[in-house]
């Protein structure tokens, strides 16, 4: 029984540490796609810029809701928001348990 109660703390401590890594490569994944949507298409307005990240994060494997993503824009800059959550706990497609993360950034017009 020890052995047993020893090995399911082990595998909780990795499947932690896996959802962790998975955590911040999301995050880094989802940074990445604002930076080349604005490398892209920053010119061409909000709504191009928030296409862009949607595309961008998908093409990465971070499924975004595209209706948390938020793009707007004044005379001299961008801004951009969003929020999604990483699973860690699904079942049966459902997610029981997830963190959610948001990003927030601004961009200045050329």
């Amino acid at each position: 029984m020890k052995i047993v109660l020893v090995a399911l703390l082990v595998l909780a401590f990795f499947y932690a540490f896996y959802s962790g890594v998975m955590v911040i490569w999301s995050y880094l994944e989802v940074s990445g796609a604002v930076d080349r949507a604005w490398e892209e298409q920053g010119k061409n307005g909000a709504s191009s810029v928030r296409a862009a990240i949607v595309k961008h994060a998908a093409d990465a494997g971070v499924p975004l809701d595209d209706r948390l993503v938020q793009v707007g824009e004044d005379d001299r800059s961008l801004s951009v928001r969003l929020r999604w959550s990483w699973p860690v706990v699904s079942y049966q497609g459902e997610k029981i348990v997830e963190i959610p993360l948001s990003m927030e950034r601004a961009f200045a017009k050329p």
